[in-house]
């Protein structure tokens, strides 16, 4: 994605076309499934389509003043950010070895984006806060997906995300996208591999699993993003960094450390009551 901005496509107008790319492939493929859904099922896929523009918004400007290997590791922070903010949210104390995550995290932040490489600029505070708003979808996402139709909520925030940033772009700045290798191949990697299949996915796993086990799960993007960072465009991480980047996902890892996910805790009594009530007798 990174080298389709260098090639002067502009941020909205990608993101506005990836996601209206993922929408149009979930129309054609899904029919009339994708778009039948109920108002409380609309209102959730609206409020987690405006999470993902804005998450996908900030994290592609950001891309535009920092590396791609410090934007993944930034953005994974948001697995750090989800057991917090569930935490908070539902009133539990915290856990020590939460504690200790958010420290080893802030380390890993310091040490990725600390002078010697390149400071903390204004990419990387975008980022930041993409990685928010990514954190609040997952949240959302873990609420909703049990009650509604994973194909429908996943086309309806993906086309909310389209349309959002679509007006968004009419007012701020004249769409631009030249047709090159670099950008026709982002088009596609990211509108239907990483949006309508990766978010259809999602929303079908997360019927059956928690926002913490989800966020374990992605744990391992901003490794692979750092290592095809360096293979395609040479953009390597200083030994620090790798250092700042290793922390950042053990602390991604510690977070979930005896943490027992509600929704798989709900999903195994419904279960239990369901046979219960077939059970003969």
């Amino acid at each position: 994605m990174q080298l389709a901005l260098r090639d002067g496509v502009r941020p909205l107008t990608l993101v506005a076309a990836r996601f209206g790319l993922a929408a149009a492939l979930l129309a054609a493929i899904f029919s009339r499934r994708a778009v039948r859904t109920s108002l409380r099922g609309l209102g959730a896929a609206v409020l987690l389509g405006l999470c993902l523009a804005s998450g996908s918004v900030l994290q592609t400007v950001g891309l535009r003043h920092t590396t791609a290997s410090k934007s993944a590791f930034i953005t994974a922070l948001y697995v750090i950010i989800v057991p917090l903010v569930a935490l908070l949210v539902a009133r539990v104390r915290l856990r020590a070895s939460s504690l200790v995550a958010v420290v080893l995290a802030a380390a890993g932040l310091y040490l990725l984006t600390m002078p010697r490489a390149k400071g903390f600029n204004i990419g990387d505070m975008l980022t930041l806060g993409c990685a928010v708003a990514f954190a609040l979808h997952i949240l959302i996402a873990e609420s909703a997906a049990p009650h509604h139709d994973p194909v429908a909520l996943t086309f309806w925030q993906v086309a909310t995300t389209a349309a959002t940033c679509g007006m968004v772009m009419a007012v701020v700045q004249r769409p631009r996208f030249p047709i090159t290798p670099w950008t026709v191949s982002a088009l596609l990697l990211t509108g239907v591999l990483a949006t309508a299949l990766a978010f259809a996915v999602q929303m079908w796993a997360q019927r059956e699993t928690s926002a913490t086990h989800a966020a374990v799960i992605f744990t391992g993007e901003p490794v692979f993003a750092a290592i095809f960072a360096g293979l395609i465009q040479g953009e390597w991480l200083s030994r620090i960094g790798m250092i700042g980047g290793l922390l950042i996902v053990g602390a991604m890892l510690l977070a979930q450390v005896g943490a027992r996910p509600a929704r798989a805790s709900n999903v195994e009594r419904q279960r239990q009551g369901s046979s219960g009530r077939l059970s003969p007798g």
